[in-house]
């Protein structure tokens, strides 16, 4: 099998298990494709770009404030509100109405992709409690998975594709006894993604 935006590769693995064989090949693109989909989960996002734009609607914090999903560029991006509150979004806001955050996408150092809309003029954001009235048209996602997310979906695919060895749950080693499976990402994947969590955003 084909492994679908996967955020480490067959290869990846298959080096950091020192395996140079195609016998398990397609063990282990289920092993990632799982372990990626697990990342994302915790995550409460997504790390892999959209191949085009669509439009998702959100709820307004404030006047001023908007979060939205990752936005991974500004290319295609449209800003539109329903400034009558009856599901029509005919107000278009141009570039200079609004200021998109983090700013210059970047956080601790590091690229990221654009979570949150300021009002920055003269317009603000309607606002209420039973509608979702922003519309934000753009290109979902990552541009590029964070080097932290590859590795830990790295050691997440190798836990999942070893836990066949512990159908019930525990394994034993001649080593050091009884290794029971966690549930939920391996102590190491989870470290590492824990910077990248983020909570669910105000949709309709």
């Amino acid at each position: 099998m084909a492994i679908t935006n996967g955020l480490c590769s067959l290869s990846d693995v298959k080096s950091a298990m020192n395996i140079f064989d195609s016998t398990d090949d397609s063990r282990l693109e289920l092993a990632v494709e799982a372990a990626s989909r697990m990342i994302e989960a915790d995550c409460n996002r997504r790390f892999y770009q959209d191949s085009g734009v669509s439009a998702r609607i959100f709820s307004a914090l404030s006047g001023v404030l908007v979060l939205t999903d990752d936005i991974s560029t500004t290319t295609g991006l449209i800003v539109k509100t329903d400034t009558g509150f009856d599901g029509t979004y005919g107000q278009t806001w141009t570039a200079a109405d609004y200021q998109l955050e983090p700013l210059n996408g970047i956080v601790d150092g590091q690229p990221w992709p654009y979570t949150q809309i300021r009002a920055v003029e003269s317009l603000t954001w309607p606002y209420s409690r039973t509608r979702a009235v922003v519309q934000v048209t753009a290109r979902w996602g990552w541009s590029a998975v964070p080097t932290a997310v590859k590795q830990a979906a790295i050691i997440q695919s190798i836990s999942v594709f070893k836990s066949v060895e512990a159908p019930f749950g525990a394994l034993g080693l001649p080593d050091t006894g009884i290794l029971r499976i966690r549930s939920g990402l391996h102590p190491s994947a989870a470290m590492l993604v824990a910077p990248y969590r983020r909570d669910a955003v105000l949709v309709a």
